[in-house]
């Protein structure tokens, strides 16, 4: 007899992710969770076209792999040091830290190898100053000068950071710095000489954020940047990839009409005519790319690609719709639809011009590498990292269904996943996912597989402001926080409890995180049919959200539809969106979680809708976790992650 799914199985389950395919071997990361160090780890390991496996570099995280000549190079970490380039002969050999590790003030971020095979590029930063929290006898000042001087889950911004394009050719193995900039900037494509590279347009500024996201291409020879998306004067792009011939370039972004909610096309830059055409904007409800992926907490050491080319006429790219992810296919002038399962693909590769390499998670199953004939579009199974571990143990089966909203305007999507051994009565469990520009969907969730397997019935649904579902259903939610969006979940949870017989509709519960922590205490303020419910990193108070978080003072502008220190009616209409308004209305006791470095939602929200609601005479309590960012339940540390699962457990328990 099988197991069900527990919180301590983090520490057994793994993923495979950033798939790269050279000279008939298949390089990827396999990721794993290491309990005695409390620790994310990444082997860098291949399988050859028998499917034989070997293990290149195993110990801390590895990630990157990337072959020139007869090297191949990737990134280590150990700890908390910062990544480092290493290399190591394909034929054999022992891996050996790189020239461009002599200083400790430098480290290595991104690799990308020219499409033509001749060199390597690698940026680099060097920074003396140190962005997170730490704890010393004697610390040293921090200086902020910067509005947007922060980020969550990595810490303060530093005011020295050099960061440099380095090139290691191939024939002599020698680097060579081609520039340094004090300007950030992601590393897409080189080609022949030329290097495609995005950075924001105007990354002087402070007074306001640069929205934008441009790409340019660096021509090493003469050592010239030229600006090539700006036709799209106000674009955000994500990734870029050059053409076997070097005459176009695949490009995945967006115009920037919705910033930090405008769905993404697929556009193609021709070299020779400067001409950028989007080919996709005609597709319904489709996001291209991998940067609005799909909510979960599972797959680890993501770099995922958004687009590859086959020959110099196809192109394949991903995209994600209706809460699951889709393969294209395309050329010049069109692009066709060729895959459309309900998986999550977390990245992919060429594996020739007739196939693909796909890393890929389920509902049902937590990750798989495949190989993807174009020709039959059939698929074969090359390796599932926990096929031991499932010959002991089984995943919850969770059941799709369709709704309408309550104004009769929208169908809308969920998921009902049962509770284990099927019992008569089950209570049941809405969980609100966060963004809110993100979506449920076909991917690996190994909290509710937990908590399914406690006996809750598990309802999640993607109310209006949601993503994969089109421009205007995602806009929805703008200026209207706790209204179509409220409705949405609480219809889903109406139509689950009217379809789905053994759920208690005396035992119903809520619980979600960030997005989803402001849904929970917005509910509680406007409802109590909930026995219970458990608040996450939320947002409870818009007006103090605005000057606190790291994003407060652009994303609040642009949700809320309404400037907090020049709009006469901002701030009552902040304080009518803030879940803290209708603290004094909540009796339905509620636990608050937060991590203490949190730097998108500030712990400090949770701390004031503790206040009002223990003033307000309702039962709270709050719990803080230490050393955590916002994403605690997603890449926090191990131990807390397990911690914060028996926490839910234990107030949903205590109130049945």
């Amino acid at each position: 007899m099988t197991k069900n799914i527990a919180p301590e199985d983090l520490y057994q389950l793994r993923s495979v992710s950033q798939v790269r395919f050279y000279d008939d071997k298949i390089f990827f990361t396999e990721n794993f969770i290491k309990k005695d160090s409390n620790s994310y780890l990444a082997n860098l390991v291949s399988l050859d076209q028998d499917k034989n496996y070997r293990v290149w570099s195993q110990g801390g995280l590895n990630s990157s792999p990337r072959v020139l000549g007869d090297f191949l190079y990737y990134l280590h970490q150990e700890d908390s040091e910062k990544p480092q380039l290493y290399r190591m002969p394909i034929d054999g050999g022992s891996a050996q830290p790189f020239l461009l590790t002599d200083s400790d003030d430098v480290s290595v971020q991104e690799l990308v190898v020219s499409d033509d095979t001749q060199a390597l590029y690698v940026k680099t930063k060097k920074t003396k100053e140190k962005p997170k929290f730490k704890t010393e006898k004697f610390p040293e000042v921090r200086h902020v000068t910067k509005l947007n001087g922060r980020l969550d889950g990595y810490g303060w911004f530093e005011n020295d950071a050099e960061f440099s394009l380095i090139k290691v050719d191939k024939l002599t193995q020698e680097a060579t710095v081609l520039f340094t900039t004090k300007d950030d900037f992601e590393l897409a494509a080189a080609k022949a000489g030329t290097i495609a590279y995005i950075r924001g347009r105007q990354p002087e500024l402070d007074t306001d954020i640069d929205y934008t996201k441009a790409v340019y291409l660096y021509n090493e020879k003469m050592g010239t940047t030229e600006l090539i998306t700006s036709k799209v004067a106000q674009g955000s792009f994500s990734a870029a990839a050059f053409s076997p011939d070097g005459t176009t370039l695949a490009l995945v972004g967006n115009d920037n009409s919705y910033p930090g909610q405008t769905v993404n096309d697929l556009w193609l830059y021709s070299l020779a005519t400067k001409q950028l055409t989007n080919l996709t904007q005609q597709l319904p409800d489709v996001d291209v790319g991998y940067e609005a992926a799909l909510t979960a907490d599972f797959t680890q050491n993501l770099c995922s690609n958004s687009v590859v080319w086959l020959d110099n006429e196809q192109y394949a790219f991903t995209a994600l719709h209706h809460g699951h992810s889709q393969l294209y296919l395309g050329n010049r002038d069109t692009v066709q639809l060729i895959r459309d399962e309900a998986e999550d693909i977390t990245d992919f590769c060429a594996a020739g011009p007739q196939q693909l390499l796909l890393t890929i998670s389920k509902q049902a199953l937590p990750s798989e590498l495949l190989l993807f004939d174009l020709e039959t579009k059939t698929t074969s199974q090359l390796y599932n990292p926990n096929h031991d571990f499932e010959q002991t143990h089984s995943y919850l089966k969770a059941q799709k269904f369709t709704y309408l909203s309550k104004d009769k305007t929208q169908e809308l999507e969920g998921w009902y996943l049962p509770a284990a051994n099927q019992p008569k009565q089950s209570p049941v469990l809405l969980y609100v996912h966060g963004g809110p520009h993100a979506a449920y969907g076909e991917t690996f969730f190994h909290e509710f597989q937990v908590l399914a397997s406690w006996g809750y019935g598990i309802v999640y649904v993607n109310p209006r402001g949601s993503t994969t579902y089109g421009q205007k259903f995602c806009n929805d939610v703008d200026g209207h926080y706790g209204e179509n969006d409220f409705s949405d979940v609480l219809a889903g949870l109406d139509y689950a409890l009217e379809h789905f017989p053994e759920l208690d509709k005396n035992h119903q519960y809520i619980a979600g995180g960030s997005y989803g922590g402001f849904m929970t205490t917005w509910a509680v303020g406007h409802t109590k049919r909930f026995k219970a419910a458990v608040a996450q990193r939320c947002v409870s108070d818009w007006i103090s959200m605005n000057g606190t978080s790291d994003i407060g003072y652009w994303f609040d502008r642009q949700e809320l539809q309404a400037d907090l220190f020049s709009d006469d009616e901002a701030l009552e209409k902040y304080w009518r969106m803030s879940p803290l308004a209708y603290a004094k209305n909540v009796t339905t006791p509620i636990r608050l979680l937060h991590g203490e470095w949190d730097m998108r939602c500030p712990i400090s929200q949770s701390e004031e809708f503790f206040t009002a609601v223990k003033l307000a005479g309702a039962e709270t309590d709050m719990i803080r976790y230490p050393q955590s960012f916002h994403g605690v339940s997603r890449n926090g540390l191990p131990s807390l992650r397990i911690h914060r699962m028996y926490d839910i457990k234990e107030w949903f328990d205590k109130h049945q």
